[in-house]
């Protein structure tokens, strides 16, 4: 039997020819390995859908249509830590109105536009390729974006392999979905924190001191003796972690299993508290815990300092941000991420205003007891500015200026209401 031999310009020009007619795939693009992880994912597959979702990731790192996709897989393989990395890289990303994308063709065109649909199957229109006549297979519907074209007003059909698309930001209802699902999984992964020993506690001996400021605001006049007894206070506020391990929720916005809780209500406030046999603090001794012995505007000096608590700094997105300070934290920051005062307390200022016992009175100061004052009867539940509806708030927040972090600053607020800013601490 005699063979002949190809040579070798033979071989390349017939592997050229038999890919034209019998095209293989041999490297998935971003939008293949895409498609894949939806369709395995709508079938239950998780597992081959994170290998393409992930596949698809390494081709296109800053995709966040690829990230939701992974993330929602392995959050289903309850691999919550890696689920948080990519909510947390989306949620990072820039808001946009319109989901926009840079589209850009194989033959190098580019343009901004719309999407429509990402998955549009448009029907067959009868023609066949060559590989029909070889293996007899019918060709696979390809998947088509449906576009609209900023620039020249027109809507494009355009199939997945023709084209590849960058993201331009995040929609707005895609955020809302992921920081859903960011919930979800923080939730779960404070829950799985490894639970701490018995809270620390600060024992304050009593005495007396100068409550009030003639520099602040009228309900911090006039200034006035209080005396107290001894009491302990809580060294940090109280935190996410062992909040939602008391209470089997967490209200929080800033998920972590160390950051302050926030969003909190004075009732649940006041109800965790009771349920670790202690209760809020009163206004005088929040007050004279945060002062710890010193008669200044801040337990530090008269002028506020950079370092010293989590307040609006200079990427703080208000108009009463502090222009030239940067805390380190865009909001919350972990429960005793700033130095104590003097008496070991931390957070007394900042982060996130705290709860007292005491309905809020503009007034209270000019009838206050000299000893031991529990704040103003509550007279007239209607009645907002003479102790009816508000409870007072100490100590100021990430969002709030330098002056409301001062030790004598007061805020009154109603005792229902869930908003980012407040938080608390017990006493006993």
């Amino acid at each position: 039997m005699c063979f002949s031999f190809l040579s070798k310009q033979q071989l390349l020009r017939w592997g050229i020819i038999t890919l034209v007619l019998f095209p293989i795939s041999v490297f998935a693009s971003v939008q293949e390995e895409t498609s894949k992880g939806d369709a395995a994912f709508k079938q239950g597959k998780m597992e081959e859908a994170e290998k393409h979702y992930s596949s698809a990731l390494k081709m296109d790192p800053d995709s966040w249509r690829i990230m939701r996709g992974l993330a929602e897989t392995k959050f289903q393989l309850k691999k919550y830590r890696e689920t948080s990395q990519l909510v947390d890289r989306i949620l990072a990303m820039k808001i946009i109105k319109r989901n926009i994308v840079m589209v850009t063709l194989n033959d190098g065109q580019t343009f901004e536009a719309e999407i429509i649909d990402e998955n549009v199957f448009p029907p067959d229109d009868g023609r066949n390729n060559m590989r029909n006549y070889v293996d007899g297979e019918a060709p696979k519907p390809v998947p088509h974006y449906r576009l609209f074209n900023l620039t020249s007003g027109k809507v494009l059909l355009i199939p997945h392999p023709e084209a590849t698309l960058k993201y331009k930001g995040i929609p707005r209802r895609i955020y809302e979905y992921v920081n859903d699902l960011h919930i979800k999984v923080e939730d779960i992964l404070i829950s799985m924190a490894e639970k701490k020993g018995p809270v620390e506690m600060v024992e304050v001996k009593g005495g007396c001191f100068q409550m009030g400021s003639n520099k602040g605001a009228a309900s911090e006049r006039p200034v006035h003796e209080v005396c107290l007894k001894s009491f302990q206070l809580d060294k940090y506020e109280v935190s996410q972690g062992l909040f939602q391990s008391v209470m089997g929720h967490n209200p929080a916005r800033f998920k972590g299993a160390d950051r302050p809780v926030d969003r909190v209500t004075w009732h649940e406030a006041r109800d965790f508290c009771k349920k670790n046999n202690k209760r809020l603090p009163t206004e005088a001794e929040w007050e004279y815990a945060a002062r710890a012995g010193t008669t200044t505007e801040y337990y530090w000096g008269d002028e506020f300092e950079a370092g010293k608590s989590n307040l609006c700094d200079s990427t703080c997105d208000m108009n009463i941000s502090a222009k030239n300070v940067t805390d380190g934290f865009p909001y919350t920051a972990p429960v005793g991420s700033f130095p104590a005062n003097p008496w070991g307390l931390h957070d007394m200022a900042g982060n996130v205003y705290e709860w007292t016992l005491d309905w809020m009175d503009d007034k209270y100061y000019m009838k206050s007891p000299r000893d031991n004052p529990t704040g103003p009867q509550r007279t007239n539940p209607t009645d907002r500015k003479g102790g009816g509806v508000r409870k007072v708030l100490r100590g100021g927040a990430w969002a709030s200026n330098a002056d409301s972090q001062r030790s004598a600053a007061r805020k009154g607020f109603v005792v229902d209401y869930r908003i980012d800013l407040f938080g608390f601490r017990c006493a006993y």
